[in-house]
């Protein structure tokens, strides 16, 4: 047991010199690695979306895509509301069939109503996911390529940082990009 021991520590110190050197290299390189400074950039996507001609016309695209479909659902929303007053007014003096029927009927439509809503929300939503796809490739060509022409390596968005310095916002400068970008609208 003591052989072994004693082998054991031969062996270590005998390899000790050999990892210092290879640690001191490490060292070496990382420290000529660390005086390159790493420059980084933070980007505001609510400023963006909120600001930017391409969010502004997907907004545009959307709202009139959909126009149509939200003035025939409010339409339908005001008849009912009309057939469900008229039935408030009148169920007292309708026969037990009579009200019976309207009930079924008032019944059928809101739910033909609440079937609408839920069929134009799920269309805008697939829509809206589309549009905003398009606008964050749009975003992210623009923020490629100025990442690359000012040397940046690493652009983070604002929202996973705690702090950042004033000087490391480009959000006006991708905002001022994405405004001279016609070929992305």
């Amino acid at each position: 047991m003591r052989k072994l021991t004693f082998l054991t520590t031969l062996i270590l110190v005998a390899a000790v010199p050999s990892v210092s050197i290879a640690a001191a290299k490490d060292k070496k390189e990382s420290a000529t690695s660390m005086t390159q400074a790493v420059k980084v950039g933070v980007l505001d996507w609510q400023l963006l979306v909120a600001k930017s001609p391409q969010a502004e016309q997907a907004g545009k695209r959307l709202e009139k895509e959909f126009k149509e479909r939200k003035e025939t659902f409010l339409e339908k929303q005001k008849q009912l509301e009309k057939k469900h007053e008229s039935f408030q007014r009148d169920k007292d003096i309708m026969a037990e069939s009579e009200r019976v029927k309207a009930e079924r009927e008032l019944s059928k439509l809101q739910q033909d109503l609440r079937n609408l809503q839920e069929e134009n929300q799920a269309d805008y939503a697939a829509r809206h996911r589309e549009e905003m796809d398009k606008f964050l490739n749009a975003v992210k060509s623009v923020v490629d390529e100025y990442g690359k022409k000012e040397h940046f390596d690493l652009i983070l968005p604002q929202d996973t940082t705690l702090f950042t310095a004033e000087r490391m916002d480009i959000t006006t400068a991708i905002l001022e990009k994405l405004k001279t970008d016609t070929k992305s609208l």
